[in-house]
């Protein structure tokens, strides 16, 4: 009888664990996506005016998207944004998370010009969406590998203006130069690829252009007698604005005239040469007006711009919305410097101020480096 029982006892025993591991369900592995919720329920909660205005979740990449597999792509930096227009100004409220160390920042600031280019988000649809960064990767890998739109390491969840979409889109970023721009819809998946022109009169627009004009102004010797194969040796571009940035709505801003400046060392049969193209029209039928000065001083204010780094470009336009909108002290200045300063590791855009401090946006992201 007390085998019986024992035996009854060890029974009941083994069904009370199965039951207990059965009950225990893993938690699901969190996507890109979750981080997103989570961080704009962190605004909300911290910022209650944030509620029902997201307009951006940025994320920057470990690598080119172009040059790894989704699977091995990871997110470095997550900033999930939400915008409100008040009073005459815009109501900014960020949350910034890096993956690395797991540091997660809000902040709140106001800018004096609106958002533009995005459309705001409901909380419900963004509690909607279906489709994941991890999955918007794999399926832009698929559906977009063969064209240029996906030499990037930077993917933006948002609804844009324009182009127009029903829904919010995974926007992989990049030159805007580049033939290819690639979407891909939150909520069926749907790739799309646009071949995109920038209009006229943005200094995006001819950027590509002029680099390789330059180049074939002086290949062959045509104008200095010498084989200078100078797309290699570009240091700088400088932008001239129409107004100072600070004294003027992000809608006004535009360049009005660009500077490329070329430094190319001495060699046996050549001597050291500043080469500059000066583009003074940004209308479609202007042409780049050439000069050069010889037997220069080394160039010690940079280095030269990679070609890699020139494809990766985001644009002038890009560079001045992030000032705008940012938290920064908008500079007193219409000069705008893109090259790549010692100590940085890819070439940036500098604001440079006369009484303000300068402010610097990454080229490659768009975002302030501070």
């Amino acid at each position: 009888m007390k085998k019986i029982i024992n035996t009854y006892a060890a029974v009941i025993a083994l069904f009370i664990a199965f039951s207990c591991t059965r009950d225990i369900v893993p938690e699901p592995e969190k996507t890109y996506l979750d981080y997103v919720i989570e961080d704009y329920q962190t605004l909300v909660k911290e910022f209650p005016d944030a509620k029902d205005h997201f307009v951006e979740a940025r994320f920057v990449l470990d690598d080119y998207i172009a040059n790894a597999q989704p699977e091995d792509l990871k997110a470095e930096t997550l900033t999930t944004i939400c915008y409100l227009w008040q009073g005459g100004y815009s109501d900014i409220f960020v949350c910034e998370r890096d993956f690395e160390s797991g540091e997660v920042r809000t902040a709140n600031y106001q800018a004096d010009s609106p958002w533009l280019g995005d459309s705001q988000i409901p909380e419900a649809d963004l509690m909607g969406f279906k489709v994941s960064l991890e999955d918007a990767i794999a399926a832009a890998k698929k559906e977009a590998a063969s064209g240029d739109g996906l030499n990037t390491s930077a993917v933006t969840l948002r609804k844009p203006v324009y182009p127009f979409f029903p829904n919010a889109q995974y926007v992989f970023g990049g030159s805007a130069s580049r033939h290819d721009h690639v979407f891909v819809d939150a909520k069926t998946g749907e790739v799309s690829i646009k071949e995109g022109t920038v209009p006229e009169g943005s200094a995006s627009t001819f950027f590509m252009h002029d680099l390789a004009a330059i180049a074939d102004e002086y290949d062959g010797g045509q104008r200095l007698g010498y084989q200078l194969d100078i797309k290699w040796n570009l240091v700088e571009v400088r932008y001239e604005l129409s107004q100072k940035v600070n004294a003027a709505m992000l809608s006004d801003l535009e360049a009005i005239k660009a500077t490329y400046v070329y430094y190319v060392p001495a060699a046996d049969n050549h001597p050291s040469y500043l080469i500059k193209a000066v583009r003074n029209s940004f209308a479609l039928d202007a042409t780049l007006e050439y000069s050069e000065e010889t037997d220069v001083p080394e160039w010690t204010a940079g280095k030269y711009i990679d070609l890699d780094f020139v494809d990766a470009f985001v644009g002038l336009e890009e560079a001045i919305a992030s000032v705008k909108l940012g938290d920064v002290t908008d500079p007193d200045t219409n000069l705008v410097v893109y090259s790549h300063p010692e100590g940085f590791e890819s070439p940036v855009m500098q604001f440079i101020g006369d009484k303000t401090p300068t402010v610097i946006v990454d080229s490659i992201t768009g975002e302030l480096l501070k």
